[in-house]
Order: structure tokens, then sequence, then C-alpha cells
């Protein structure tokens, strides 16, 4: 369940720089073995055209990654061609990643029909625990990898108590000790659930923390869920997230108000989707 090997796909675009320094950060969470790639989209283009963007974007990968030399991870990079999220995902399969770490806009479901988005795409299909940073964090952000190191600081696991939540608790609490600070376990109840029958689920997680020897904050909230969430993580200043997710497609966001996907979209931290 731990993290450490983290596939980051960049577009080498200017604010990948940020990207890159998040995922160097990330050290702190344990994560050792960073996979920097670029997946040149060949369609359409002649294979002369094709070796020399793959030979520019390798260049432009090594240049991006040469100061973190000394970040205390293992860091290759990898070029490839194709279409970008099948390439991702083959990507990630081949090398057995741990997690995948996007840069998101944080797009309304409208903008996402029309414009698509590969971090969501990601977070919504793939089989791959997705990490997902919103860019206008990222730009305001004075140190990124102060930012990254507190990850886990006051880290917010939402859980309905399925195997999904079950798999993003044991991921909350399986860090380096000095990497986690308090971890936030909140349910929110649904129409007609019981307070009880939850308290009795919320023992049986606060158990496993306690086994983990880590600082836990137990909570249960009303509401709508995904509004519920919204407001605890202002509540606590959430530094971080980890939140299971249902299988559902493209088009099938509960109309779309997952909690996972509109924590993807408006968290004001960093977010883990796990499957």
């Amino acid at each position: 369940m731990a993290i450490r090997k983290m596939l980051v796909p960049l577009a080498l675009t200017p604010r990948d720089e940020k990207l890159l320094a998040y995922a160097c950060g990330l050290v702190e969470q344990g994560v050792h073995q960073l996979l920097v790639a670029h997946v040149v989209d060949s369609s359409g283009l002649e294979a002369p055209v094709v070796f020399a963007e793959v030979e520019r974007a390798r260049e432009r990968l090594l240049a991006m990654v040469a100061p973190y030399g000394g970040s205390g991870q293992d860091i290759e990079v990898r070029v490839t061609t194709g279409e970008v999220y099948r390439e991702i995902m083959a990507l990630a399969s081949q090398v057995n990643t741990d997690v995948i770490l996007c840069g998101t806009e944080g797009k309304s479901f409208v903008d996402y029909l029309f414009s698509g988005s590969i971090a969501e795409d990601l977070a919504l299909a793939g089989d791959v625990r997705t990490m997902t940073v919103r860019w206008d964090q990222l730009e305001v952000c004075a140190d990124v990898a102060d930012l990254a190191h507190g990850f886990a600081r006051r880290l917010v696991v939402p859980t309905d108590f399925s195997s999904s939540s079950l798999r993003a608790v044991l991921s909350a609490f399986e860090r380096r000790e000095r990497a986690i600070g308090t971890i936030h376990l909140l349910h929110v109840l649904v129409d007609g659930e019981s307070r009880l029958d939850a308290e009795i689920h919320m023992r049986a997680q606060t158990a496993l923390a306690e086994e983990h020897g880590v600082d836990y904050v137990a909570a249960i909230r009303e509401g709508d869920p995904a509004e519920a969430v919204l407001a605890y993580l202002a509540e606590v200043d959430a530094t971080g997230v980890i939140t299971g997710r249902r299988g559902k497609g493209r088009f099938g966001r509960e109309l779309l108000g997952s909690v996972s996907m509109r924590l993807l979209q408006e968290a004001a931290c960093p977010v883990v989707i796990q499957p």
C-alpha cells in the first residue's frame, strides 16, 4: 500500500517544473523512485519528425531532472510515442508503479466533457492510484518541496467502510513515522444510515490506527457527502487527502457528484485517489 515508485508524466510546459519539484519533495513520504516521462503524439507524423521530437523531449527531460540529482531518489527519464492515456497506463504497468502524479486544472464537468483531462481519465478509469495537484496550488506556492513534505501533516481520509476506502486508510498508515502528523478518519452519514453502525465500523478503523501507532482523529458528519468532506478539509486546514474510488466510467460521476471527483476538482490540497 505504501507509495515508493511514482510515474510523473510531463507535457514539457513551463509549469511542469513545479510538478517535478513537488514529486522530488515527496521523498519524505517514501517516494524513492521516479519515472519522469513524456509521450510524443505520433499520429500523422513522419518517422524523421517523430525521431526528432523524441530526441528533443529526452533532452528536455534530462535538463529538468538534472537539478535533483541529490534528492535521494532514483530518477529515470522515458520518452514514448502514441496516444497519451494509453501510453501512460502502459508505462505504469511495465514498471509496476505505485502511483501516477498529475497536475490538474480542477475542471468543471462541462469543461471535462468538451476538452477532456488526462488526469481525470486516469483517476476515473485507471487501475493505478493517482495523485493530483491543482496547477493553481503549485503556482501560488512559495515552497513546493515543503508542500510535498507536509502532505500527511493533516491528512484526511474519507471512508465509507468499503474495500476501496479501507485500502485508502491502510495507505495513509503505511508511511514513515516522521512523515505523518495527524490522520483524520472521516465518515459522512447517508440517508437512513445508523449512526451506531457507523460508530462500530469507525472503531474498527481507529483500532487499525492504534496498531500502526499513528495520531488520529475520528469524525462522523452528516449532509451531502462531497460538501461535508470539502467543509471538513477547510475546517482542519488539510494538507492532503487520500480517498477511495468507486468503479465508475467517464460519464458515471453520479451526475456527477462522486466525492473523489469533487475532491479532485475543488480540494485546496493534493489528492490521492485509490481504486
